[in-house]
Parts: structure tokens; sequence; C-alpha cells
């Protein structure tokens, strides 16, 4: 085969195509990569790298480096810097974020939720609004179709805000529990153990997709 014939490693099409052609001047971003699992993916269906993606951990850029040597990598926080910065002045094609899926799970459980974790996905509308990418992709559980405000978890003897404090369970020895607030007691939001708000299931996705 003549040089002018030799194919690029992913110039093939497969059941996995992705029926989308980036155009020539277009980059591909990965947000919170890891491994780099996503980002091969998208070789795979676009036919292109992924130029630009980010992670705060650099363990996780380290490895991401190794298995995506070419792509641009930043160790920040995913809110941080100017996307048309990163980007060169480059027009995106495709923009994928996998945000952590942790306190949206049903695996969480009763566990108390963190919001700093379940905001990642608004980094989607920041990116969205400057770069208008052609295409934006999220990974995560189906729980989070269920995105809405988080509200204080409240002890149903007494009605009063349960703690993140934990303190000696009262019958069983060595174990510990979320602390009631005392009466009258205002607890910092920081120090609440915060729930999803049934009520409001949802109502946070719905105004961040629309």
């Amino acid at each position: 085969m003549s040089a002018h014939q030799k194919k690029h490693p992913f110039d093939f099409k497969t059941q996995y195509g992705l029926g989308f052609n980036t155009q020539d001047d277009e980059i591909v971003v990965d947000f919170f990569c890891g491994g780099g699992g996503a980002g091969t993916g998208l070789e795979i269906g676009l036919g292109r790298a992924v130029t630009v993606a980010k992670n705060h951990s650099p363990a996780a850029i380290s490895m991401h480096t190794v298995n995506h040597p070419h792509t641009k990598h930043f160790t920040t926080d995913v809110f941080e810097g100017d996307p048309d910065t990163e980007c060169g002045g480059r027009a995106v094609g495709w923009f994928h974020m996998s945000p952590d899926c942790t306190h949206h799970s049903q695996a969480a459980g009763g566990q108390p939720r963190k919001r700093e974790i379940r905001n990642l996905s608004w980094i989607g509308l920041k990116w969205g609004g400057k770069k208008k990418p052609r295409v934006m992709s999220l990974e995560n559980v189906k729980q989070i179709l269920q995105w809405g405000r988080l509200i204080a978890k409240r002890d149903k003897a007494t009605g009063r805000v349960v703690t993140l404090d934990q303190v000696p369970h009262p019958t069983s020895k060595g174990k510990t529990i979320n602390r009631v607030a005392s009466p009258g007691e205002r607890v910092p939001v920081e120090n609440q153990f915060l729930v999803p708000d049934p009520k409001h299931r949802g109502r946070t996705w719905l105004r961040g997709s629309a």
C-alpha cells in the first residue's frame, strides 16, 4: 500500500460509529478524565484524538497522559480557567464530561450528600455558553435525573436537624451516631446532614438541561 493510501488507524466503520463528523478545525474536549476510556471511545467513534482533557487529580491526569500522550492536559478544578484560552481559540465539536456520581447514586443510601460534588455538572453550562459545542455528552448514573435541592435531615422523634457530628451510640457500645441538634440550636449548613428534598426531585436537572 502506498503512503497516500494508508489509512488513519481509526478510519473504519463499525457498529460503534457515532454518526457525527467533526469539522477539520473542531476539537474534542474531555472533562473529569480518568484513565482515558471515554477518550479512546471518542477517538474510535470520531476518528480523531482528544485535544483537551482536565481533572483536578494529578493521579488521574498522569494515567490519562500515558494513554493519551498527545492531549493537552490541565490539572485544575474544572471551574477554573477560560474555555477559549484552554482550547487555543479553536471551536469545540464534542464536549464530554464524566462528573462524580457518588452523591447522586442510590448506592449512597442514607449517607449525607455534598452540594459541591452534586454541582459539578454545572460546568457544562459554562462551556456550552462560551464554546457552543455541536455535541455535549454526560456520563453519570441514571439517578442524576432526580437531581434537586438538598435539605437537612430531621430526627424523626424531635424534628430537629441531624448534624454531621458523631456521638456515642446510646445503646451500642463502641458505635457512634450523628448528633441531633439541641433545642433552639442553629446548625450551619456545612455541618448539616444533607439529603435530597423529595418535593423538588429532578428540578435542578431540568433547570440545567432546559
